[in-house]
């Protein structure tokens, strides 16, 4: 059965979240510090800002990290599941949607 891995924004009252690693559909067998190294990696890739707390990683999303943050309606975008404008950009992230993509438009 498909499963995932999931970043959550560590800023105060942010809700974005990432699916960034999709697990389970495959018989490869990963441990947890390579999934959770992958998601990190994923989730920077898509402009997620990773800083080192105590011993962890801190995830923000982008919208926190450039000042359009927090998160506080959930919508449909894919980089942080934020609020998707009637032109298919993320009101937090300013991800482009593709316009199918959106559903919210």
């Amino acid at each position: 059965m498909p499963t995932g891995v999931a970043v959550v924004c560590e800023s105060e009252n942010c809700l974005a979240v990432y699916l960034a690693v999709k697990t389970g559909d495959t018989d490869e067998e990963r441990s947890a510090a390579e999934v959770s190294e992958m998601a990190r990696k994923a989730a920077e890739g898509d402009g997620w800002v990773v800083s080192f707390g105590i011993g962890q990683a801190v995830m923000t999303c982008p919208g926190c990290a450039d000042g359009r943050g927090p998160v506080v309606e959930r919508g449909t975008c894919q980089r942080c599941m934020g609020l998707v404008d009637t032109e298919s950009r993320c009101v937090y992230c300013l991800h482009q949607a593709e316009p199918e993509q959106a559903g919210e438009g």
